[in-house]
C-alpha cells in the first residue's frame, strides 16, 4: 500500500478541521479514531460559544464535522493507534487491527491516558478502560469503579449507570455536591488487581471489589505513542504552527493543553494540516 500524505490521529474536532483542511490541499488522508467521533461532543446537550452556530447540540456538530471530512474525501478507520515509528522517512503507526504508514502526522487524540496505578497497564483491556462509551454496554449489570481525575469524568460514570452498570465513584478532584443515586467514595486509588480479569481496586479506604476500572485524567501518554515527543507538564509542545519537535509530526487540540474549547481545537487542527501541507512541498 502505497504511503499516505497525512495520517491523523484522532477523529475529534481537531483532528476532522485537519483532515478538511487536507484534503482542500488535495492529499490523501485517513482518519484513525477509537471513536467514530468525540464521545465528549456528541454527549453535549447544547453548545452556545461556537461562532456562528449558537444553539447546536454536540451530536449534531460532530456528524456535521465527519459528514464534510468524508464529502471532502477523507478515508476513516475505527482502530486505536498503539504506536508510532518512523522507518526511512515514513512513519508507521500500529493500531490494534491495522498498520498505517504515511509521511506526516497530525496527532489529534484528545486528552489523552497515562498509566500511573499499578496494575493499570497490566489489565488495560481486561477490566480497565479509558472509554465508557466504547467499552460501557461489557459492563451492563456489573460493578465498576470511575476513578475521574477532572469534572468530566462524572459524566462518564453517569453515563455507565444510564446503561446499567452499577458504579462506584472515586472523584481525585473537589466534588462540589453528590449526584443523586450515584454511589462516591473520596479515596485513592492504589493498585489495581486481578487473575486475568480485574477483581479489586485497592485504595487507601480499602478494598473495592469490582469487574471493572475506567478511568479519565488530563495526563496525555504521547511518550509511549512517539517515545522521542516533546512534552510540555504532559501535554504535546508545539510551536505556532503546531510543530512538534519530530519532523512531520504535527499535534492539535486537547492534547497540546489548555484551554480546551471546540473553537481552539478546531482552529489548531486546521493550522496543523497546513503546516503538513507545507512539510510535504519541502518548504
Amino acid at each position: 500500500m502505497e504511503a499516505l500524505d497525512l495520517l491523523v490521529v484522532g477523529a475529534g474536532p481537531a483532528g476532522l478541521s485537519a483532515a478538511i483542511t487536507a484534503r482542500r490541499r488535495n492529499k490523501t488522508v485517513l482518519v484513525v479514531g477509537k471513536e467514530e467521533t468525540s464521545s465528549k461532543l456528541t454527549r453535549a446537550h447544547r453548545i452556545e460559544n461556537y461562532p456562528g452556530l449558537p444553539g447546536i447540540t454536540g451530536a449534531e456538530l460532530a456528524a456535521r464535522l465527519r459528514s464534510h471530512a468524508q464529502e471532502a474525501g477523507a478515508v476513516f478507520s475505527l482502530d486505536e493507534v498503539q504506536g508510532i515509528t518512523m522507518e526511512e522517512g515514513l512513519y508507521r503507526a500500529f493500531g490494534r487491527k491495522e498498520t498505517y504508514t504515511a509521511r506526516t502526522v497530525v496527532l489529534a487524540p484528545g486528552a489523552s491516558q497515562h498509566a500511573s496505578i499499578p496494575g493499570e497497564e497490566e489489565f488495560l483491556g481486561r477490566g480497565v478502560s479509558y472509554c465508557a462509551t466504547c467499552d460501557g454496554m461489557i459492563y451492563r449489570g456489573r460493578r465498576v469503579a470511575v476513578i475521574g481525575y477532572l469534572p468530566e469524568a462524572l459524566a462518564e460514570a453517569l453515563f455507565l449507570k444510564e446503561i446499567g452498570a452499577e458504579i462506584v465513584y472515586l472523584p481525585q478532584y473537589r466534588l462540589p455536591e453528590t449526584p443523586p443515586g450515584v454511589r462516591v467514595i473520596r479515596a485513592k486509588p492504589l493498585a489495581v488487581l486481578g487473575e486475568e480479569t480485574v477483581k479489586l481496586l485497592r485504595t487507601d479506604q480499602g478494598d473495592l471489589e469490582v469487574e471493572g476500572v475506567f478511568i479519565e485524567r488530563e495526563a496525555l501518554p504521547a511518550d509511549a505513542l512517539l517515545p522521542d515527543l516533546a512534552l510540555d507538564e504532559g501535554f504535546i509542545r508545539v510551536d505556532r504552527f503546531q510543530r512538534t519537535n519530530l519532523p512531520g509530526v504535527f499535534a492539535a487540540g486537547d492534547c497540546t493543553g489548555k484551554p480546551w474549547q471546540l473553537a481552539r481545537a478546531v482552529g489548531e487542527g486546521q493550522v496543523a494540516a497546513l503546516s503538513a501541507v507545507d512539510f510535504l512541498a519541502g518548504s
